[in-house]
């Protein structure tokens, strides 16, 4: 069994990247309810919460679906975009 990924050491970006990967694993094992990547796919929204950055977990989904030749709606791109105060 694989170690946990450390998401609250990484960067912005490198989350991003890390993100869509275990979001589309996650979509690609939707016949494996007990495949890693559900987990690390949930760890990966749960650290964008952590960092008050919820745009950030759209962001990784939105590319994560893109990569499957599929559109984002528009409230999807919207979600994605930074809030800001």
């Amino acid at each position: 069994m694989s170690k946990p990924i450390d998401w609250q050491s990484m960067t912005d970006e490198e989350y991003l990247q890390r993100a869509e990967q275990q979001i589309w694993l996650s979509a690609f094992a939707n016949n494996n309810p007990r495949a890693p990547a559900h987990k690390e796919a949930d760890r990966a929204y749960d650290e964008a919460m952590r960092r008050e950055k919820p745009h950030l977990y759209q962001r990784a989904w939105n590319a994560a679906y893109r990569s499957c030749d599929y559109q984002p709606s528009a409230s999807d791109l919207a979600t994605a975009e930074e809030s800001r105060p």
